[in-house]
């Protein structure tokens, strides 16, 4: 078997799984658009499209660590406290889509393309179309910084933006074969529509042309107007630096803008490629094994790893790196800034059983760490309620691209050291001093909770792991 039939094998089972069959022929604005989406929706076989090209589509969170997904929960469903926080966006999503969310300014839809099995198709072009007009939604919003769709395959391509306020004609060329699928992602923005839409795509099957409805499992997709952002400009500032996705929620629906004011943030940051993994979890998690089949991949494995036990509420132990980020909108004429960072830390001991250990470990590892740009390093050891870690630091806010404020992102690490049943909580002390010598204070937690860090025995190695792993195809515990 060459090395292309695999890989199209995984691609036709991914496009098999996904919700919704579209309908072979689309629906013009003019004719009745199917009901509101309902819940986990799906669609069986499109018998009337047999031997023809047909299409599947579903909500997608998002591409790229920048992204952001935003959308507004209906009256009367309580987002649960296991869909926010760092590393929550997937069961932010997936709990938000399930209560019939509605996305606010920007949406985004993957879907697929799959040729009839006796000839190909050339996909020319997609469209939105504006669907029936719906009541602008009232509840919860619900926020996600960095938002990517684990679930969409790499392969799957961005093939562009549409726009439901000016509808245009996206011109694309995509040739697929007979029998084969192809896939991608399109996103959709407007300003001032609460509306359901789906897109058109027009191929040519041989000297044919086809419009083919592309949907969310048989019912149109829906969208409203942007509302203000619920993130601040410093916790999106530090997504760049490998911080996890952050999940947010609001009660009630704002519009405006965001404030002006001097922002502030921190967050851990996840390990790079060629650095070793430390967690701690209550629990076995199952699905480790699974991605550890695959442990002939390096810088891959550790990595996906430790986003799966962060998002099952696993704790990073012995060693996590910290990015501290500073955001002023009005920053641009006084960039200069003077930074003391210090944390509050409260000693506990765990109840109960001992954590599960886990530990990954790239080739060639050597107790590296994401600590390398650190200015400063904290060593929690003992009961220390107050300690400094940046005294003095310098910084100096800059922006990137214009619209965008300017940022400043200073590192540090702390490391806990212990018996195994020791964790520390810690919230940070931020002070920030302009040129004038104004001083603002910050208090900073990890999206709502403290930071936790456990505990880890001096000279550990990976053998002491209950559950280690190896990126060269070796399991150790």
């Amino acid at each position: 078997m060459n090395g292309r039939r695999p890989f199209l094998v995984a691609f036709l089972l991914t496009a098999a799984v996904w919700a919704g069959v579209a309908a072979p022929v689309a629906l013009t604005p003019d004719e009745p658009a199917p009901a509101t989406p309902r819940p986990n929706a799906s669609a069986g076989p499109n018998i009337a499209a047999e031997g023809r090209s047909r299409a599947a589509g579903r909500q997608a969170l998002g591409l790229a660590w920048s992204s952001t997904w935003a959308a507004t929960v209906p009256e009367g469903s309580a987002v649960p406290d296991r869909a926010l926080g760092a590393g929550r966006c997937a069961a932010l999503f997936t709990w938000a889509t399930e209560h019939s969310a509605v996305p606010r300014g920007t949406a985004a839809a993957a879907f697929t393309l799959t040729a009839p099995g006796d000839r190909g198709l050339v996909v020319r072009s997609l469209r939105v179309v504006k669907g029936r007009a719906l009541p602008p939604p009232r509840g919860t919003d619900v926020e996600c910084l960095g938002a990517v769709d684990r679930g969409v395959p790499p392969a799957m391509e961005s093939w562009g933006r549409l726009n439901l306020d000016r509808p245009r004609d996206l011109k694309v060329s995509r040739t697929v074969s007979p029998g084969a699928t192809v896939g991608g992602v399109i996103e959709t923005r407007t300003t001032g529509c609460s509306c359901q839409w789906w897109i058109e795509a027009e191929v040519w099957e041989g000297d044919r042309r086809r419009t083919i409805r592309i949907d969310d499992a048989g019912s149109p997709f829906t969208l409203a107007p942007p509302v203000a952002g619920i993130g601040t400009p410093a916790q999106g500032a530090a997504l760049k630096y490998g911080t996890t996705d952050l999940a947010l929620a609001r009660e009630g629906t704002t519009v405006g803008r965001p404030s002006d004011a001097l922002s502030v943030s921190a967050s851990r940051l996840l390990a790079e490629n060629g650095q070793e993994m430390w967690m701690v979890a209550d629990r076995k998690v199952p699905e480790v094994s699974r991605l550890a089949a695959n442990l002939d991949v390096p810088g891959a494995v550790c990595q996906r790893m430790e986003r799966l036990l962060a998002a099952d509420g696993a704790l990073p132990a012995g060693r996590a790196a910290y990015a501290v980020s500073i955001a002023g909108p009005s920053a641009l004429k006084d960039p200069e800034r003077i930074v003391d960072v210090a944390l509050n830390v409260r000693k506990t001991v765990r109840a109960g059983p001992p954590p599960q250990g886990y530990g990954c470990y790239p080739a060639l590892w050597g107790l590296q760490s994401n600590d390398s740009r650190s200015a400063g390093t904290a060593r929690l050891s003992r009961d220390t309620p107050h300690l400094p870690v940046l005294t003095g630091e310098p910084a100096e806010l800059l922006r990137e691209t214009d619209g965008e404020p300017a940022t400043s992102t200073l590192f540090f690490t702390v490391e806990a050291w212990g018996p195994d049943e020791t964790e520390y909580h810690f919230t940070l002390d931020v002070t920030v001093e302009d040129n004038s010598g104004n001083r603002t204070h910050h208090t900073v937690d990890d999206a709502g909770r403290p930071f936790v860090l456990a505990a880890r025995p001096d000279g550990m190695t990976p053998r002491h792991e209950k559950y280690a792993y190896h990126e060269n195809g070796h399991r150790n515990g």
